[in-house]
This record gives C-alpha cells, structure tokens and sequence, in this order.
C-alpha cells in the first residue's frame, strides 16, 4: 500500500476514471499503460473491451461513499490523466464536485492531489471553476521530465491559486526550476523497472539545492532503476521533506 511505502507521497488513491495516452518522453514506459492496466484488466476489474487507450467511468467508483474512507494524502485519478481531451468537462466536474462534497463533510480534511501533465487544460478549467483559488483540501500537480516539458507546463501550473507541486518523474534530464519557483512541493523521481533510462544523481542535487534556497519542502521517490530495491540517498541523506498540512 501507498501508505505503507516510504517512497511514495501518497496514503492512498481514488480511481473513478481511468484511461491515458502517452503524451511525451517521459511516458515511453509508462508504468500504468504498460503494467497496472494489462495487470488489472487480467484480473477482471477492468472490463475486457476497454482499450488502453479510452477513458473508462467506473460508476460504482465514482461515488461519495466510495471516496469517504479514504483519508491522509488522496491522489485523485492516478490511473489515467483526469485532463487528458478524452475525458468530458462533465466526468471532470462531477469528480471534482464529488471530492468538494466529502471533503466539506469530514470533520479532519485529507489532501486531494490532481495530478496532469497537460497543465493547460487543467489550469483552464480550474481557473473557470475555483475563480477565488482552489480550496485548502486540494493540491495540484505537473509532472515534466526534462527542461523542455518543465518549461512549458510548469508556468501553466503557475496560474493556479492555490497549493501547487512540482513532480520531476522519470526525471530524465536537468532541470533549472529558477523561472518557476516557488511551488508548495517539490518532488523527484527515476524512471524504474526494465530499460529504464538512467539518472544522474548530480541533477536531482541541483534541484535540491534551487528547492533548499527557498525553504521549499524537497522529496525524493526513487534514484534507482529497480522496483525492487528503493534507492532514495542523496549526498548521504534520505529526503522526504512534506509541506504543513500534508500527513500520510
């Protein structure tokens, strides 16, 4: 379980919709389209006739009473991309409204994350939504894996109020952060498992040293390529700082 890992951020996650595409380099070997998705549908709980490639609702998922158990640090749709153009505004809204409705009634509010790579779309459409900022029990990610994609998603994630995270995964190149700093989080992560692209380590200590400038929490995921073995050591220290607010 996500709670029980140490690498990674999350307690848990909510999948009401599934479904992505890869969009760019770092989604070569993507650990959901590759892994997760032929795994699950093997086990019958994703529907035979659903291709990788098309957003799935599963109704009995996208639900109250499916997300009320969940509680710490929620990834929201972390088997797809929720702003990925297949999926309608509509399944999107109705996500959102759902997390709103929950979070408002719990008496200790987890943090949801939205996480994306096309920041755009997502900055658009909770710009529409929230036009008084995102509420306190909702974070928003952008993923981007080298300088090209950082420079071009990263100032999308930028026009969003509210509590933003950086998640450098599969980093797989440098990252200069100085144009799009500061964010709440800042996070890293190698690409893992067969054939995957190495990472050198004096990038992810630049990034931490741009974060620790600034006093921005710094995260490590992974450094290494096995799944098997977590590799989180950076110039002899563990880093998994997390912002105020956030407790798996």
């Amino acid at each position: 379980m996500a709670k029980n890992n140490p690498g990674d951020i999350l307690t848990c996650d909510w999948n009401p919709v599934i479904g992505c595409e890869k969009y760019s380099a770092g989604c070569a070997r993507c650990w959901y389209l590759d892994g997760i998705f032929p795994w699950q549908q093997r086990l019958g709980n994703i529907p035979a006739g659903i291709g990788r490639n098309e957003h799935h609702v599963f109704a009995k998922r996208l639900t109250e009473d499916a997300l009320k158990s969940k509680n710490g640090i929620v990834g929201v749709v972390q088997h797809g991309d929720l702003f990925w153009d297949q999926v309608p505004d509509s399944i999107i809204n109705q996500v959102l409204s759902i997390v709103d409705r929950v979070a408002m009634a719990k008496r200790r509010t987890p943090k949801y994350i939205l996480w994306t790579k096309r920041a755009k779309r997502m900055a658009d459409f909770l710009e529409r939504r929230y036009s008084a900022g995102l509420p306190d029990f909702l974070a928003v990610s952008v993923s981007a894996e080298n300088q090209a994609t950082a420079d071009e998603r990263l100032p999308q994630l930028a026009r969003i109020k509210g509590t933003s995270i950086i998640m450098l995964e599969p980093l797989l190149g440098p990252v200069d952060l100085s144009h799009h700093l500061p964010a709440e989080w800042v996070i890293v992560g190698s690409e893992a498992g067969a054939g995957a692209r190495p990472l050198d380590q004096r990038w992810v200590s630049s990034i931490r040293d741009q974060t620790k400038q600034l006093g921005i929490p710094f995260f490590i995921k992974q450094l290494g390529a096995s799944h098997k073995v977590s590799l989180r050591e950076l110039d002899g220290s563990i880093w998994d700082e997390f912002p105020d607010g956030f407790a798996k």
